[in-house]
């Protein structure tokens, strides 16, 4: 397949030009390229997809729930009151559907990647697979993991333990890979962090922990460290209480730290530490939604706030680096529209403006972008979204079957607490 004059757009490169697509891989990238099976993008706009590189794919049904009875007290009466009765009404049926309507959403973002954290302490068995088989109907690429926690009792804890390792047994590839998930560290006994190291270093995947989200976990990063539990490759979501040594052992320890700008705001837990936090700095979303351009926006303006000293080329730079941590993962080059990477590519509607260019692009990724402007998605070189349609979903039908799936889990949410 040829995808015909396009304006390529990279992080590096700004041309416009033909893309080759062969075998699920971008073979040649010039102009006027030969070859019958032609897509013509009468110059519209072509960017690698994205990456949201923290996910909570189980909140999808929480959007529209009833509000609080009540206003939190702090960070963890907030989980108290929703998140943690949330993923206890969660069944195998919620989760598939929450895993379809995020994904759904996803696509429709240009998001071709999602690195999940997942949590069901009343459906541990088969969640990772049910996950799994989800997003991969819809022909996102993933990579998940189950939240290991003690907050509900160490048989909860052993048996999503057992769960990861179900998972772990599928087997990895370019499409979906697996790592060991841990709650916030708090939640876990020493005994429970040193398990899901050890697991993760069994088999060489990484950990992918909350840490010092709230004042609650300060010295999180500490406390791996002093247990050994802090693996290579490891994923630390938030960080926002990290002390400056903490920041420099994660980094020597080849951590990579996430960001979720949207979701600190909204939880009131304070302001990441971004300067010092060294370049493996990805962007995820904590579950609000999938928009990784809402996302990068939201992030740079709060910097602006904050005085961080993050222009937009380095906000862009920490939207490429999910690609690099996600194809660390799945073992795939992604994130360039070049020969040898993974043809996850996402075509726009060009925004009427100034000519777009290298030196111009980070700016316009926050002040003229937005995922309103997303047209199509492939994904392995195959079609996932055309003309702003998702590729063999019905969504009236899902939309017919999260109704009746998010009363059911509200209903739970009430009921049991």
């Amino acid at each position: 397949m040829i995808l015909a004059d396009a304006l390529c757009l990279d992080p590096d490169r700004v041309r416009r030009a033909d893309v080759r697509v062969e075998g699920g891989v971008i073979t040649e990238v010039g102009g006027q390229l030969e070859g019958a099976d032609r897509v013509d993008l009468a110059g519209r706009w072509l960017m690698p997809g994205l990456v949201c590189a923290h996910h909570h794919l189980y909140s999808a049904l929480a959007t529209g729930m009833p509000f609080l009875p009540e206003v939190p007290r702090s960070f963890t009466h907030m989980l108290e009151l929703v998140w943690w009765r949330l993923d206890r009404a969660l069944d195998l049926d919620s989760i598939e559907v929450s895993a379809l309507v995020g994904g759904v959403d996803a696509l429709r973002r240009g998001v071709t990647t999602i690195i999940d954290h997942h949590a069901s302490p009343n459906a541990i068995e088969g969640s990772l697979g049910v996950l799994d088989d989800a997003l991969g109907r819809l022909g996102l690429r993933r990579v998940l993991a189950y939240e290991v926690t003690d907050r509900n009792g160490p048989d909860g804890a052993r048996a999503g333990l057992r769960e990861t390792e179900r998972q772990l047994a599928r087997g990895a590839g370019p499409m979906s890979a697996t790592m060991v998930g841990a709650h916030a560290a708090i939640t876990l006994s020493d005994q429970r962090l040193r398990a899901c190291a050890d697991l993760a270093r069994a088999a060489g995947v990484g950990l992918h922990v909350h840490v010092a989200e709230a004042v609650d976990d300060r010295g999180a990063v500490r406390r791996l460290l002093a247990l050994d539990a802090l693996p290579p490759g490891s994923i630390l979501a938030h960080g926002v209480h990290l002390a400056d040594d903490e920041l420099r052992a994660a980094g020597a320890a080849g951590a990579w730290f996430t960001h979720q700008p949207r979701s600190n705001m909204n939880n009131a837990v304070g302001y990441a530490p971004l300067a010092r936090m060294g370049d493996r700095v990805a962007l995820g979303t904590d579950g609000i939604g999938a928009d990784m351009l809402a996302e990068l926006q939201a992030g740079y303006f709060r910097s602006q706030e904050g005085a961080v000293g993050w222009g937009p080329g380095r906000w862009m730079q920490a939207l490429d680096a999910g690609q690099s941590l996600a194809g660390q993962k799945l073992g795939v080059t992604l994130g360039r529209i070049a020969p040898g990477h993974a043809a996850d590519l996402v075509v726009l509607d060009p925004a009427p403006g100034p000519p777009l260019a290298v030196e111009n692009l980070a700016a316009a990724l926050v002040f003229r972008f937005g995922s309103h402007l997303v047209r199509d998605v492939m994904i392995a070189g195959e079609w996932r979204l055309r003309d702003r349609q998702v590729v063999g979903v019905d969504l009236a039908a899902l939309d017919g079957r999260a109704q009746v799936a998010a009363r059911a889990v509200w209903e739970r949410m009430a009921t049991r607490g």
